[in-house]
């Protein structure tokens, strides 16, 4: 497997960030490197990524752009405890229902911007 793959994860999405956060955890190889995409100064940093498309879709990068099924499997098959799926997966990739299934999920997803501002996404602590 080569380098690391950049993960563009959209930090207004509670299921987004729960999902990089589980991620992060079982990324024992160092193989995912994440970036949350409504922070403008780091997602400037990335010249070629289309943000009205990742804004959709999960965007990665690993030698090129990637959005949508294709990033969750790069992120998927760079975890130890998810190589037991990579026959599925792959199955999934090659046969375009991954991306179905994976446009359906965005599309339904929850987007909370309410305590958001361009540079945060901080919940306020009282």
């Amino acid at each position: 497997m080569s380098k690391q793959v950049i993960v563009f994860y959209d930090n207004w999405c509670p299921n987004c960030t729960r999902f990089i956060n589980i991620v992060k955890k079982v990324d024992w190889l160092q193989g995912i490197h994440e970036v949350p995409l409504r922070n403008p100064v780091l997602s400037n940093q990335y010249p070629g990524l289309d943000l009205q498309k990742a804004y959709k879709e999960m965007a990665s990068y690993q030698e090129k752009w990637n959005y949508g099924f294709i990033s969750i499997y790069l992120i998927l098959i760079r975890l130890p405890l998810a190589w037991v799926f990579i026959p599925i997966l792959f199955l999934l990739k090659i046969s375009g229902i991954g991306e179905i299934i994976y446009k359906e999920l965005a599309i339904k997803r929850k987007i909370i911007p309410i305590h958001c501002t361009e540079d945060s996404c901080q919940i306020p602590e009282h």
